[in-house]
């Protein structure tokens, strides 16, 4: 992503951020009319050139940034970001030329499935100092998954972000850094906004998760320096326990 004036702009396969300015324009129209979260708004995309142009926030400041601060704000945000995911979930449609589906083990009963983020994660979800809401940034899927699905379970979505949350851990915050409240208040503000049989089968994407989250984990390490990397996967397997205590054991 490059900045010029108030144009945010990203560059690559054209077929793949052709998905990611539909996804995020049926986004940011949800966010209006739910009043729950912002998305910038697509200004051009240009096909032949590979190059998709969205307007440009100022005064972002990420979940991340928020939780690292210990910023009172953070888990009324948390709690926000889980109902308009529950939102995502409810209406977010696309057209079938765009319907590209999650790995096997992430389809679920046709119930289940939804429409997706795919990306959900402290870094893509952002309060705006200007106007006091939740934005909500980068419709393309996790680049680990390929960056093409849009479509799968519902609980990709909250147990990727959950992960993410865990995973983000600063190295110097490691026995500080709350994960298990802010997961707790996220999911919870999700299944408030649904009802709860839309969650009753969460024990069952649980190993799936774990294997992702441990994929992860090698695939950031790997680029790091041996050093470096021995040293976060120190402290990455104390919050991969952390991780797997507290998802075994969580109940809504």
């Amino acid at each position: 992503m490059e900045f010029d004036g108030d144009i945010a702009r990203k560059t690559g396969s054209p077929s793949l951020l052709a998905v990611e300015a539909i996804k995020t324009q049926r986004a940011g129209e949800i966010g209006r009319s739910s009043g729950l979260f912002y998305v910038p708004k697509v200004i051009s995309f240009d096909a032949g050139a590979g190059v998709l142009e969205f307007e440009r926030l100022r005064g972002l400041v990420t979940l991340f940034d928020l939780a690292v601060k210990k910023d009172p704000r953070l888990f009324e945000l948390l709690e926000k970001t889980g109902r308009a995911l529950a939102a995502i979930h409810r209406q977010l449609v696309l057209p079938d030329e765009v319907k590209h589906e999650l790995p096997p083990e992430w389809m679920g009963p046709a119930d289940e499935n939804v429409f997706i983020h795919g990306d959900l994660a402290s870094i893509n979800v952002c309060f705006h100092e200007p106007s006091r809401g939740l934005v909500i940034l980068d419709w393309s899927a996790a680049p680990i998954m390929g960056r093409t699905p849009t479509f799968g379970s519902r609980f990709f979505d909250i147990l990727w972000f959950a992960c993410c949350i865990f995973r983000d851990v600063p190295a110097k915050r490691l026995l500080s850094w709350d994960a298990e409240t802010m997961t707790d208040t996220f999911i919870r503000g999700y299944a408030n906004a649904s009802s709860e049989d839309k969650l009753s089968r969460f024990p069952d994407y649980l190993s799936k998760i774990y294997r992702l989250q441990r994929r992860k984990i090698r695939y950031l390490a790997r680029r790091r320096s041996p050093v470096k990397a021995a040293l976060y996967i120190f402290y990455q397997l104390f919050m991969y326990a952390r991780l797997h205590t507290f998802l075994q054991n969580y109940k809504l």
